[in-house]
């Protein structure tokens, strides 16, 4: 079904409920590039990858994880959040992610690399 035939999740006439999701995707996203900008081979432009993303000292924090890690799940082909799928790619000189919701059938997602900036994103319709 073409894009413009299906209901978007996240458009003018979002739920609150769709609001609330996609407010926790946008957290996940800043952890996300939290932890790239405070793990320590970020000085050298050497980033984690999907699977090494729990192994920086800033996920674990000082009670052995931070509370809003608790809630992600890193595992790559799982979702980091009910219903958001992270994709993330390391490369020699930095990195990009994207975490999709995947029930939108519009494809909403949030996008960012190593500069820390977050864009939305989904198809042209």
């Amino acid at each position: 079904m073409p894009v413009d035939a299906q209901q978007c999740l996240h458009g003018s006439d979002e739920s609150a409920e769709e609001k609330l999701r996609k407010r926790a995707a946008l957290g996940a996203t800043r952890a996300v590039n939290n932890l790239q900008a405070n793990q320590d081979g970020a000085r050298t432009s050497t980033f984690l990858t999907h699977e090494t993303l729990l192994t920086s000292r800033f996920a674990r924090g000082a009670d052995g994880q931070s509370e809003i890690f608790r809630k992600l799940d890193f595992k790559p082909g799982g979702e980091i959040l009910p219903g958001w799928e992270l994709k993330l790619d390391v490369t020699q000189t930095g990195y990009w992610f994207m975490i999709k919701d995947k029930r939108d059938p519009c494809g909403f997602a949030y996008v960012s690399n190593q500069q820390g900036v977050i864009y939305t994103s989904e198809p042209i319709r």
